[in-house]
């Protein structure tokens, strides 16, 4: 191979960022890669009734498994792997690789639940939300610093910051 060649190969094959390798994977995308597969596959079989490939038809199991293949590449280009490096990759891993993965799919697991149990139901408002009002009107008033259960606060007189300095006058207004 002549040495432009080479150069040229070189130059194409960094600046194409698919013929690049691949960094590997790590055990918290995988995890997420395995979850989505599988919900993925669930939506594919729950679409045919979720039947066992013995009640199928040919043409039918044909059609369920061109999906299925469709939806994890799908899951796989929503994640940025390729097809053959996650095969690598899960097939290679060891032991010890096995268990990272599961205790990442246990995380996302755990933060998934912690995010559903953390949701408020529609109209209310968590603790730290800051509500943005745009406006007012007789049913939507403004109010400012309101506590829970307060009745209205009512100010008589001149607030306590904003009172004339002893010794100056306010201005004569003349008519």
């Amino acid at each position: 191979m002549s040495r432009r060649l080479s150069m040229l190969l070189l130059s194409t094959w960094l600046t194409v960022p698919g013929l690049a390798p691949a960094g590997e994977l790590t055990p918290e995308q995988i995890a997420r890669i395995r979850r989505d597969e599988k919900a993925a596959l669930e939506r594919v079989n729950a679409a045919h009734g979720n039947r066992k490939s013995s009640e199928m038809d040919n043409a039918e199991r044909r059609q369920v498994i061109q999906e299925q293949q469709e939806a994890i590449q799908g899951v796989l280009d929503k994640h940025g792997a390729s097809r053959k490096d996650y095969a690598r990759q899960t097939a290679t891993m060891g032991p010890k690789g096995n268990e990272a993965v599961e205790a990442a799919a246990k995380e996302l697991e755990a933060k998934d639940q912690a995010a559903a149990a953390g949701k408020t139901p529609q109209g209310q408002q968590e603790p730290g939300d800051i509500q943005v009002q745009q406006g007012f009107s007789d049913e939507n008033p403004v109010t400012m610093e309101e506590k829970e259960g307060a009745g209205p606060t009512v100010e008589v007189g001149i607030p306590q910051g904003e009172e004339e300095p002893a010794g100056q006058e306010a201005p004569a207004v003349e008519n």
